[in-house]
């Protein structure tokens, strides 16, 4: 796959990824919004499998990779919530989106993956950018439970991208999306029970999350999972994870655009200079990677 292609497709889910964040802003219960959502990507990948013929079975080398991309996607999104919880936006969420540095790390490790210095150096901005995108109120450890959370989810977002662009070389992403959302609904559900056992009142948080929002929550899906199938099409061609994760937090600036323009919120242009960054950072990657 040529640079200009998979940078295409990564951009595109950049784009689109926002819509989610901003269709699921405000809710009251944001983990049952997150169940519900799952329910939406469940279906569609279901739809998109028997549309295109694709049989509902993976190969066995295959389940170990979609393991760790469920318990990944469980932590991500259990640690962002709890973090964000307990502590604020600005201090936490730079940390959580930092995924793009261990995945590099890992591939480098691990993997006995070489890196050009300018993919370095490109991936240095990005994590820089999104460092300083924010101008924390709070340190690191006013709240050592939310900065554990945050590098959980950290650490989930960098685990379910590596997984997901080594399952991408021999199944289907409509097929593996399927069965890795039905794990990851049942993940969130069972944490939904835990949370809520008390008096029966898991019953109602079930159901909450669609119940409340319908057409909130269905949007949310959708975008979220038309953004990601863009992102497996170029693992499935062959895009390199660490470069991906990277080009990925474009989503960031434009989710700062898409914050001023619809929700009126302050300080754009300091935001947009440590964006800046970021763009560099992607650029290098683009060009280098």
């Amino acid at each position: 796959m040529n640079d200009v292609s998979w940078l295409i497709l990564v951009l595109l889910s950049a784009l689109i990824h926002p819509l989610r964040d901003f269709a699921l802003k405000g809710s009251r219960t944001p983990l049952s919004s997150y169940f519900g959502y799952t329910a939406v990507w469940i279906v569609l990948g279901l739809l998109q499998a028997l549309i295109g013929g694709q049989a509902l079975r993976l190969p066995p080398d295959v389940w170990w990779l979609l393991c760790v991309s469920v318990a990944g996607l469980v932590l991500y999104y259990f640690g962002t919530l709890e973090a964000l919880k307990r502590g604020d936006l600005s201090v936490y969420y730079p940390i959580i989106r930092s995924s793009p540095v261990v995945v590099l790390a890992f591939g480098w490790i691990v993997l006995s993956q070489s890196y050009s210095l300018w993919v370095v150096a490109g991936v240095g901005l990005v994590f820089v950018g999104t460092l300083l995108l924010q101008k924390p109120q709070k340190g690191l450890m006013s709240d050592p439970r939310a900065l554990l959370l945050a590098l959980l989810a950290m650490i989930g977002s960098a685990a379910y991208t590596l997984s997901d662009a080594s399952a991408m070389r021999s199944v289907p992403p409509s097929v593996y999306l399927f069965y890795t959302y039905l794990f990851v609904g049942a993940g969130l559900g069972s944490i939904l029970i835990w949370q809520n056992r008390k008096g029966g009142a898991w019953r109602a948080k079930l159901a909450e999350g669609w119940r409340l929002q319908p057409g909130r929550t269905l949007f949310a899906g959708v975008m979220a999972y038309s953004s990601y199938m863009l992102i497996l099409i170029a693992f499935q061609n062959g895009a390199d994870a660490a470069a991906v994760s990277a080009v990925r937090q474009a989503s960031i600036p434009l989710s700062i655009i898409l914050g001023a323009l619809l929700l009126q919120e302050t300080s754009m242009l300091r935001r947009l200079k440590w964006a800046s960054l970021i763009a560099a950072g992607i650029a290098l990657i683009a060009q280098f990677g």
